[in-house]
């Protein structure tokens, strides 16, 4: 979700530019001024209404503090913002955090996270599909697009919830591929929002641009509070058959299934589309909008192509690619192994733990001053510490260091956390810095091929150790 983040951060430093040039251009004149300023909550800065038409952030006087509240805005509104970011990415983060039940369940067993990990980055394609058709039809409205995706999230997710047991024999082995196939396309939303639903922003005063991010951050907060409440019901006993010498393991029951789960999702995505609904087509917000004229002005950018060729870009553009890829790609298809010595519970913890942590990491970065390039280098590196713990711990499953301690428990949940802290901020700052968004669909393919070809032996050492 930080890459909608950074784009507030790139329209604050393209709107500085225009302040300057207009208050240099005033210099020349003795015209007044005649304007409605109000707060921007989302940017810090002070933003100017002319007739309800245009805009624009501004900062204020010199030795003035900029006003973070007294922003007239309509709260229906901003309540639906809320609602209609909730939607973005609700597929996605939900279902992970549902993996530490599903990993029981289905038969890709602990290699189940890479396989999703793939399904999410196929969904970039939506991107492709997007673009065609605005060749195709390049006068064809934006909403429409985002009604046809956030329908298609929301009957992904109840599907899902009915048909996420549901198995397909491909070669020799069983695969999900009913669940695989409907999560990718509830990640269609999320991928293709980027593109689409931030551009639709743009018809709206700058101010709803906090409750909209705000919605996002609750995309992942909400499912994390579910996963919560839901539990895993303990760990797995092994127990023998009746009337027969083999002992299977037994899941105790959570406080509800995954079925509930997913219908659960399934219904705060459908209050995601009746939001952007009425946003749309409810004539009481159209003093809320802004002109044509003035959204295409918010479009200008003011970055130099041939910056683009300096050495610091290199080296930007490389954290940008490895931070992608160990966020989105890496991490989440390894942790199930990182976390399988320690139990179930260790695992369910840290994946709705670390969850939780990315949308206030994405909030505290907002707000946060971008730090130096060396600086950023250096805590880069010190993500390194945790990352390669987690990296040590899978590959050394069932039995890494420490696996029948407490301390080794703590520190398998609590370095996940530690890095969806750590990782968006370092992205925030990088995307402020250099305004680009890397692509980290590398990560993730790299490491679906890397956890299937090694998991008949890690499956098989799992079920040595547990008997």
């Amino acid at each position: 979700m930080w890459k909608l983040f950074k784009l507030v951060r790139s329209r604050r430093r393209r709107r500085s530019n225009k302040i300057e040039r207009a208050s240099r251009a005033r210099r020349f004149t003795s015209l007044p001024l005649s304007v409605s300023v109000h707060a921007c909550s989302i940017c810090g800065l002070q933003m100017l209404n002319e007739d309800k038409e245009a805009s624009l952030c501004l900062a204020k006087e010199e030795g003035i503090n900029i006003r973070m509240r007294g922003a007239q805005r309509r709260v229906l509104l901003d309540v639906l913002m809320m609602c209609w970011g909730m939607g973005t990415w609700l597929g996605v983060n939900g279902i992970y955090v549902q993996l530490p039940l599903l990993v029981e369940r289905l038969p890709e067993g602990w290699a189940l996270p890479s396989s999703m990990v793939l399904a999410v980055q196929l969904a970039n394609v939506g991107l492709l599909v997007y673009g065609f058709l605005q060749r195709l039809r390049p006068n064809s409205l934006d909403s429409y697009y985002i009604y046809g995706l956030l329908t298609l999230g929301t009957l992904a997710l109840v599907l899902n919830a009915f048909l996420y047991d549901q198995t397909s024999v491909i070669g020799a082995s069983e695969r999900s591929m009913a669940f695989l196939t409907l999560t990718f396309f509830a990640a269609l939303v999320g991928c293709t929002s980027s593109v689409l639903f931030y551009p639709y922003l743009r018809h709206f005063r700058d101010v709803y641009l906090a409750t909209y991010f705000v919605g996002e951050g609750l995309s992942g907060f909400i499912p994390s509070i579910l996963a919560l409440i839901q539990g895993i019901g303990g760990e797995p006993e092994c127990l023998p058959v009746q009337n027969s010498t083999l002992i299977v393991p037994h899941y105790p029951p959570s406080r509800f299934d995954s079925t509930a789960f997913l219908l659960m999702l399934g219904a705060l995505s459908a209050v995601s589309l009746v939001s952007f609904i009425t946003i749309n087509k409810y004539k009481g917000f159209n003093s809320e909008r802004v002109t044509m004229a003035a959204a295409a002005k918010d479009e200008e950018a003011t970055t130099e192509w041939p910056e683009l060729l300096a050495p610091q870009w290199v080296i930007v553009l490389a954290l940008m690619a490895v931070l992608n890829a160990l966020h989105n790609g890496v991490l989440p298809s390894i942790q199930s192994y990182s976390c399988m010595p320690y139990g179930t519970q260790a695992y369910h913890l840290a994946v709705t733990l670390s969850a939780m942590a990315n949308p206030a990491a994405c909030l505290a970065g907002v707000w946060l001053r971008p730090i130096a390039i060396k600086a950023l280098v250096a805590m880069l590196s010190m993500t390194s510490v945790p990352l390669l713990y987690i990296l040590a711990t899978a590959l050394l499953s069932p039995a890494p260091p420490l696996y029948s301690s407490v301390l080794g428990e703590a520190l398998v949940v609590s370095y996940p956390f530690n890095l969806n802290i750590h990782i968006p901020i370092n992205c925030l700052w990088v995307a402020d810095l250099y305004e680009y968004d890397a692509n980290n669909y590398n990560g993730g393919i790299t490491f679906f091929y890397l956890n299937n070809l090694s998991a008949h032996i890690n499956q098989n050492s799992l079920s040595v150790s547990s008997r």
